[in-house]
């Protein structure tokens, strides 16, 4: 982390943080979707982002508003950006939101990393938003996403079947989600000091 341009950690957990988006990691979200197999694990089937795309993705995104809020995944240990992780259809009336990650660096997957950062948005969710749902999808093609998903507590809720295709087969697209019951949220209140912490 350069003291000339810090990183802010917002909000913690055990091998990683989130921060704040910025504006130079923009090459590095190009790069990622230059990756047509993580482009395809969120339904973007052939898509790899320009610059420009991911210059006015950002100017949207680093605008946190009261229906969506993104933050960049760093590991702890290094600072870097390996990912970013978003609640987005934010419903304060419903209490409820949609939840979408993406762990860009491909030498980063398959550690725990996008487990983490889905509890601990969750968690974020729950405690600071006031949420009651949180829910996500994934598809059928992509069961390591289901298994880490499963792991951070979300559960089957349904699925369209067939709703992908994706080369001469099709797969489902299978929706998650997770309630506030379901969520210990000790670890958030301990941010806020004078918070109840059961």
């Amino acid at each position: 982390m350069s003291s000339e341009n810090p990183i802010y950690p917002v909000v913690t957990g055990q091998q990683i943080y989130f921060a704040t988006l910025r504006h130079e990691h923009v090459p590095l979200y190009v790069r990622w979707f230059s990756d047509l197999g993580m482009s395809a694990n969120l339904g973007s089937l052939g898509f790899a982002a320009t610059l420009e795309d991911e210059e006015a993705w950002y100017q949207q995104a680093s605008r946190q508003n009261a229906e969506r809020i993104t933050f960049a995944i760093h590991i702890k240990e290094t600072d870097q950006p390996i990912g970013n992780i978003s609640l987005f259809e934010i419903n304060h009336r419903r209490q409820s939101a949609a939840l979408g990650i993406l762990i860009g660096e491909a030498s980063q997957r398959s550690k725990g990393y996008g487990t983490e950062a889905v509890r601990l948005m969750a968690e974020y969710g729950f405690f600071f938003l006031n949420l009651h749902n949180i829910k996500l999808w994934y598809y059928g093609y992509n069961a390591r996403a289901g298994r880490a998903y499963e792991r951070a507590g979300f559960r089957e809720a349904g699925r369209v079947r067939g709703a992908i295709p994706l080369g001469n087969q099709r797969y489902d697209e299978i929706l998650m989600d997770i309630v506030r019951d379901d969520v210990d949220l000790r670890a958030m209140s301990m941010l806020v000091p004078g918070a109840n912490h059961d």
